[in-house]
Parts: structure tokens; sequence; C-alpha cells
């Protein structure tokens, strides 16, 4: 096998290393670097062998003394440890580095000797479940530098005295890396053996830069708390996590979807520091949970679109009320708000970002309406749908599914000639109409007395 004339000087960029260990291989591999031809030192007193460029034409066919074997600059892509680990029957040792190496062809075979294997300083980007599992002693796997973004469990042998190296990889925290945080159970066995575990951070979205064994135990947690049993077959997603002002600790950013599930109630459990809850295309009509439950004190975003509610006058005064952060309520069956009591709640919001009340059949008269319209008014930027914010259909009645916002006033309170003359109204009159009668004749008896001093009949009939 032959280094490729023009490779030299790509792999040569490979030689800068970031710990003492790639500079240790970097000054191993050089010595034996000739241009594009394989070669290879050989130290029988440490019975160690370093090739540059591939295997030369001595040790092409092998060699059982060879107990430490170091192979740089590969000139492929790929490398099948069959076709060369059974060449050296005897390795203890083995170190690939500094070679444009992504892919492996073939699993490592069975080596009862081969007590190390060091892959670091590659471009390696997946391996397979497999990959390790027949080398029986193995007690150190050197990973690190290369482009691999997941390792699963099953990857890591269950070795006790097994030592692997990880850092320097761009791991996704998107795929399942629960096995890296610490529970007490096998796969803490299994985690306190990666040595550089805490050093091992998050490359891609959305956890960049942050700890993975951290992030991990989060996405842990909150699997165990959400409610996922029956009829609350939810799903939680960590969308992010941020570090506290003290960056002591992260804090999750966590939601959870119980849409579409036929649901009657809300939640009685969510997960520790729940953003967003979206209960969306339910059943739901009882919103006291959002009063007395702790789980829903820190919920920010709460979409409750879709379901029966016709009512939030039990959320006046509640502690959620004042500090939600998107509250949104469309085509529910209210009819009403308690307008004071959310007007002066959003006054002393500070988080409060959007609100959505459209598609709901809202009363439109002279007592609601009015106050109705000024709230809607004065939160305009804040109630997003406010065109869907209609009247009620009601048959005969011209402000039928007329925006809210732009009725006029004389719209909704008719005039006085416009009243129809109620059964209350001609008690008014009755009553109004004796009582002038009363003052009448009191000032009429009061004039005949003063005329001719004569009291009231009623009066003489008086004991």
């Amino acid at each position: 096998m032959q280094l490729r004339e023009g490779d030299l000087n790509v792999l040569m960029a490979l030689v800068v290393g970031t710990t003492a260990t790639r500079a240790r291989h970097s000054e191993t591999c050089l010595s034996t670097v000739n241009g594009s031809v394989a070669t290879c030192e050989y130290t029988p007193g440490a019975k160690s062998l370093v090739c540059s460029g591939g295997l030369n034409r001595k040790f092409s066919a092998g060699n059982f003394r060879v107990r430490a074997l170091t192979l740089c600059f590969w000139p492929v892509s790929t490398f099948d440890p069959t076709m060369v680990l059974t060449l050296f029957p005897s390795l203890h040792e083995f170190t690939l580095t500094l070679s444009p190496v992504d892919r492996l062809e073939e699993d490592f075979p069975e080596t009862p000797r081969l007590k190390v294997v060091n892959m670091s300083g590659l471009s390696l980007s997946r391996l397979s479940d497999t990959a390790f599992s027949r080398l029986k002693n193995l007690n150190v796997l050197d990973l690190r530098f290369n482009n691999l973004t997941e390792i699963h469990l099953d990857m890591l042998p269950d070795h006790s005295s097994l030592h692997v190296y990880l850092t320097g990889n761009p791991w996704s925290c998107s795929r399942d890396w629960t096995w890296l945080a610490d529970d007490g159970g096998r796969t803490s066995s299994v985690a306190s053996r990666v040595v550089d575990r805490d050093k091992l951070t998050c490359q891609g979205q959305p956890y960049r830069e942050k700890p993975i064994p951290l992030v991990m135990a989060l996405v842990k947690s909150m699997q165990a708390e959400c409610p996922r049993q029956p009829p609350f077959n939810c799903s939680c997603t960590l969308d992010n996590v941020v570090w506290d002002t003290s960056r002591l600790y992260l804090v999750p950013i966590i939601t959870v979807d119980c849409s579409g599930l036929g649901l009657t109630e809300l939640p009685g459990v969510l997960p520790s520091n729940t953003t967003s809850l979206l209960v969306k295309e339910n059943q739901i009509s009882d919103l006291r949970p959002l009063v007395n439950n702790e789980h829903y004190r820190h919920v920010a975003d709460i979409f409750l679109d879709d379901n029966l509610v016709e009512s939030v006058a039990v959320l006046e005064s509640s502690p959620w009320l004042f500090n939600f952060r998107v509250f949104s309520l469309r085509s529910n069956r209210l009819s009403q708000l308690p307008t004071y009591a959310l007007d002066n709640a959003l006054e002393r919001n500070r988080h409060v970002v959007d609100i959505f009340l459209g598609n709901n059949p809202w009363q439109c008269d002279c007592l609601f309406t009015p106050s109705f319209q000024d709230f809607l008014v004065k939160y305009f930027t804040l109630v997003k749908d406010n065109d869907n914010v209609r009247c009620a259909f009601v048959d005969g009645d011209e402000n039928s599914f007329v925006p809210i916002r732009d009725l006029s006033r004389s719209s909704i309170c008719a005039p006085p000639s416009e009243y129809i003359i109620q059964p209350l109204d001609l008690l008014n009159g009755v009553l109004a109409s004796l009582i002038i009668l009363v003052v009448g004749k009191l000032g009429y008896d009061y004039w005949n007395f003063k005329k001719t001093g004569k009291v009231p009949w009623i009066v003489t009939k008086m004991p």
C-alpha cells in the first residue's frame, strides 16, 4: 500500500495536535515519513512497529513478534482491521492515527492479546455497534478527534477494566445519549468508564457547547416525569437548555404535547421546568389546575385551542395569570371575559407576548361588549387574532360574525326609542304615578287647611 502523490501535504495538516498524546504520535509518525513511499521502523527491544503510508514489503506479510503496531498516514479513506490485525497475532497495542480514514470496512477480529486500540486523529464518522465486540480483553479504546456524531451503549464492550476516550468529536445530542447520565445502574457502570465524560459537549443544535452528561440527566428526568400513562399519552421534548445566571447548573426548556388525545382534563403532573403545554383538540373545560396545581405555576405557554372552555373567571387573581407568556384559547366556547381582572393582570405581567381569543361565540350586548372592545383596542399588539374575535351568530342580529373591534357603540347599545317596553318598565310607571298622586293630595290638603281651617277627612277618623 502506497501513499499517493498530493495526499502527503493534506495528511501533514493532521500532525498539529491539541494534546500531548497527539504530539507524541505526530513525532513518532514523522520519523518514518519518506515521501510517497510506505516506510516502517521496527524496534526489537520494544517489539514495536511504526509504519507511515501503509505497510512496506518487508512487513506486508505480517510479523509474529510485533506487540505494538502504529500506522500513520494511511493512504486510503477506509481501513480493514481484519486484513491488518490477523498479520500480527501477538499485538497488545494497536494505533491508527493521523490519517483520512472515515470508515472501517470490517469489525475488529478476535485478538485475544489486544488491550489497547487507539484510533484518534482520524475522520471516522460512524462505527457499527459490533466494531469492538470481539475484543474480549480490551482495556483502552481511544476514539478522540474524529468526526463521530453518536455512539451507542452497545458499541462499548462491557469490561470492568475498560477505559474509553471520546473528546474532540462533533457529538450530536439529538440522539440517545441517556446512557451517559449516571443513574447507578448498568449504564452508570459503562458511563463511568468514559474517562473524559465530563469534557464531552454537544456540538449540534439545540444544546451546542453544553456538557453531554448534564443534558442527558435532564432528558432522563424529563422522560421519567412525562405524563405518558393513559389517558395522558403525552410526548415531552427538551427544546433547549440554558445556563442559570451563576452558570452552576443547566435550566431545561421543555414542551409537553398532549394534543388530540380526547382528554377531558389537564394533566395532573408535568416535568419540572415545563415551559410550553400543548393540549389542543381535546374536550377540556376546567382550568382550575392553572390556579391550584404547583406543576403549572411556571408554565409560560399554554395552547388550549379547540376545547370546551366556557369561562376563565376561575383564573382571576391567580399567580399564573400574572406571569404567563402565551395563552391561546382559540375555538372554544367563550362568550365573556372578566375584562377588568384580565386588564389588571396584564398591567402587571412583564412576560406576556401573545394572546389568542378568535373563533369563540362572543356575546355582543351593551353590558359586556363596550368594556371588551376597549380591552381589545388597548391590547391590540398582544391579541394577535383580533380580526377573528367576532360576535356570535344570533338570528336576526346584524352584528353576527362582525369583528368586535369594528363595532360602533350605537350598534351595540340601541337608542331609547328602539327599546321594547318591558313589564318592569310598566311597574315603574305605575309606582311613579302613585307617588305623584300622593304628593299632590298632600299639597292640596295643606292648602285647604290654610284656607278653610278644615283638616282632611281621614284625620277626623284617626283616634
